[in-house]
């Protein structure tokens, strides 16, 4: 890991609050990797990956790490209303699975037993929103689904008893199980097996002007995904220090998550054709994915 010569430079990068897949961010900067590129960042935390994209293409942020089925929510809409400026970039994997459904197990104790059921997501369009949907029309299942304002809510729901259980991103899902007795019902990756989660993501402006500077980045990142991988305990620590969970549940919450930096194409293209025919990006049809994907996804 050997910093490149540069002035110094401020960017700025959106994430989703309490998030452990976005680990490999704060790794960065515990570890001082930004500052051995002379770069600064500031950071913005958000409820969920279509709040952080409709800022993300006003051009209020730099880079993003979110949700591929929000990012490619993002960029197609921003093409169809004709701002190609700060369309959304994929250069990186943050992590392949990482969600899961968790469950009253009172009440739901098999799949057959979501049908009927309310559960609770972290908002429409977001990644476990698209999931749940693709899941319950391959299943034949009627789920009611109860969208969160922000994931943090969710818990809460479930504690109250307002909602039958939730899916969400980790540590969410082993918070509730350790916190309110829940119970894992299903992984992600028994919805979709190494399905694309996260992806970094850089503004095309940037991309286009400053490829020094998304070298950089992607460079940061991949050290700090290398860390994670070769150092799994003091990585668990950082996440115990930014999320302020337990140890045990940052630890349940590995057990889900793929830290990868290597995009998996394949299931991006299944998030799209998703997304197109729920009527999620009108302005896209089936023959034009590829198309797509060629434009959105440039890793190097």
């Amino acid at each position: 890991f050997k910093p490149a010569e540069t002035s110094k430079e401020k960017i700025t990068i959106g994430i989703l609050t309490g998030d452990l897949h976005h680990l490999a961010l704060h790794v960065a900067i515990k570890n001082g990797y930004f500052k051995n590129y002379n770069l600064t960042v500031e950071t913005r935390t958000y409820n969920n990956g279509p709040d952080l994209m409709l800022d993300f293409v006003s051009g209020t942020l730099d880079f993003a790490y979110v949700g591929v089925p929000p990012a490619m929510t993002a960029r197609a809409n921003a093409m169809a209303s004709g701002n190609v400026t700060n369309l959304p970039i994929a250069i990186s994997s943050v992590n392949l699975e990482g969600s899961a459904i968790v469950v009253n197990p009172s009440r739901i104790s098999t799949v057959s037993d979501l049908n009927g059921s309310t559960i609770g997501t972290p908002g429409a369009g977001t990644i476990q929103d698209i999931l749940l949907t693709i899941y319950s029309q391959q299943n034949n299942l009627t789920i009611i689904k109860h969208e969160a304002a922000g994931v943090s809510n969710l818990p809460l729901f479930y504690q109250q008893g307002t909602i039958d259980g939730l899916i969400a991103w980790e540590p969410t899902p082993a918070l509730t199980i350790n916190n309110y007795n829940a119970s894992l019902l299903l992984t992600s990756h028994d919805l979709f097996p190494n399905h694309q989660c996260c992806v970094l993501v850089v503004n095309q402006n940037l991309y286009n002007q400053h490829p020094d500077i998304v070298q950089k980045m992607i460079a940061i990142h991949e050290a700090a995904t290398s860390f994670i991988s070769s150092n799994s305990t003091e990585a668990a620590q950082i996440a115990v220090n930014y999320t302020g969970l337990p140890l045990s549940v940052v630890q349940t919450a590995f057990n889900t998550v793929i830290y990868d930096t290597t995009i998996n194409r394949e299931s991006c293209a299944t998030f799209l054709s998703a997304l197109i025919s729920l009527g999620r990006v009108p302005s896209l049809n089936q023959s034009q994915v590829d198309s797509f994907l060629d434009a959105f996804i440039k890793q190097q």
